[in-house]
């Protein structure tokens, strides 16, 4: 019975150990921050998000995900949309039931029923004045109503990757079914800001809208994000524009899109207060490109070519082939951190111009990614390999929400992350040994009394 007795307690300290040893280990891989990765800033806004859309860096969160009121920011879906669906010159007629549906207090720019106007008139005091009945306009023109034109936008968003999104109407007034988050703005405002026109909107001051068939005297279309104004006591150089919104249930919102040297940065901020929306985006745009700086892959990284890394081999092609990484992958990660220390795993995933994927992570945050390619010897020339962040150009990223992220067949390459899967199997299977030894033992034993008490019980007779 000692015997058994001392069995479990060896059992049950080495599970102890093994336990502690694991969440050691977890914590020392997977914990939320690592020393050298910048301190947040506090912003008043109750939802936020920072990222930087060309490598899909999200550098800030606060309740990203969380369903908030947009307010007028919902104009950037409604620009889009009529950036992808009609041409500058085409003409659009505000109807009497957009018009009348107006109440004292919306923003409008008081056109009349009838009134004809240009789609770009349209754009500009669409995001400039946030002209209400522009944006029913717009819907009308493109779609023949506002409730077809909903359906619509609530299909681009899905397109976007805006998936916790829903829209009812056009401009932003107050609906209990109308909601984003602040995550999907940003995937909306990465959408948009590939449409050169939308930065030339976004990015004026003011915009006169020329007298037209209802207008007798222009109408000047005033910018209402106050970072663009350089009389503003928020003007900020880096920023290009963005747009403005507020409603009692939505709080102030702001939609920031900004660049400083080549590093552009889109800032979201839902539900601040007042005029403190631009201190709140201030403090994220300077914590963005203060704090974090662009690095190309392909001259930093060495760890992935068939030189170095001949142990990555894609289970759809051949060997044969030169393994590389994309020439024109940049990542982003804070000030003062190398490529070393950075953690990394590889996805095997077929495409039409690579067969795996790196996610680079600095902690739990992921710093960006970068497309694996075979290729023929030599394809890349010295010319080609010399590329810099000079080169860098605006591309639509879109960054994968944390806790909907799936990969498939990955492979870790970083000594913590390498080992995982074999430190586990290694514990099952000292587990496995440990247990089988012990039930062993037991039985053992007991064979061993079993034997003692018959030749006790042949003695007595």
């Amino acid at each position: 019975m000692k015997k058994i007795i001392t069995y479990i307690v060896f059992f049950v300290m080495v599970l102890s150990i093994i336990g502690q040893a694991t969440n050691i280990y977890n914590t020392a891989t997977y914990a939320d921050t690592k020393p050298g990765f910048p301190k947040a800033p506090d912003i008043v806004g109750k939802s936020a998000i920072l990222i930087n859309p060309v490598t899909g860096t999200i550098l800030y969160e606060k309740d990203s995900h969380k369903k908030m009121y947009p307010a007028s920011i919902t104009k950037i879906m409604t620009a889009l949309l009529t950036l992808e669906n009609c041409k500058m010159n085409e003409e659009i007629v505000y109807s009497k039931k957009n018009i009348e549906s107006l109440t004292w207090e919306d923003s409008n720019i008081e056109c009349k029923v009838g009134e004809k106007m240009t789609v770009k008139d349209g754009l500009y005091a669409l995001m400039l004045a946030s002209a209400n009945e522009t944006a029913t306009a717009l819907a009308e023109h493109i779609s023949g109503s506002t409730e077809n034109f909903t359906k619509l936008m609530n299909d681009r968003a899905k397109q976007a990757g805006a998936t916790d999104t829903h829209f009812a109407n056009a401009n932003g007034l107050h609906d209990d079914n109308h909601y984003v988050t602040a995550y999907d703005m940003a995937m909306i405002m990465n959408d948009a800001i590939q449409y050169p026109a939308f930065l030339d909107v976004i990015h004026a001051t003011e915009y006169t809208i020329p007298a037209n068939n209802k207008r007798k005297k222009p109408y000047p279309s005033i910018q209402r994000h106050m970072m663009i104004h350089p009389t503003s006591q928020y003007y900020d150089a880096d920023v290009i524009g963005g747009k403005t919104g507020y409603t009692d249930q939505a709080g102030k919102c702001l939609v920031t899109y900004a660049k400083r040297g080549n590093v552009p940065l889109i800032s979201v901020v839902l539900k601040s207060d007042g005029d403190v929306v631009f201190d709140d985006t201030k403090k994220l745009l300077d914590y963005g490109f203060d704090n974090f700086e662009f690095l190309n892959i392909y001259e930093n990284d060495t760890r992935f070519n068939t030189n170095t890394f001949d142990n990555l081999a894609s289970p759809f092609a051949s060997t044969d082939k030169t393994i590389t990484v994309d020439k024109d992958t940049f990542i982003m990660i804070p000030k003062g951190v190398s490529i070393a220390d950075l953690d990394t795993e590889v996805s095997f995933h077929l495409t039409d111009d690579s067969f795996a994927t790196i996610t680079y992570k600095y902690g739990n945050h992921i710093m960006g990614s970068a497309k694996m390619k075979y290729i023929n010897s030599g394809s890349y020339s010295e010319k080609e390999i010399s590329t810099t962040t000079e080169s860098i150009t605006e591309k639509k990223v879109t960054p994968a929400k944390k806790e909907k992220t799936t990969q498939s067949e990955t492979k870790k390459t970083n000594k913590p992350v390498n080992s995982s899967h074999l430190l586990t199997i290694i514990i099952i299977v000292f587990v496995i040994i440990i247990i089988v030894s012990i039930l062993t033992a037991i039985m053992l034993h007991r064979r061993k009394l079993n034997r003692i008490r018959a030749m006790k019980r042949r003695r007595n007779r």
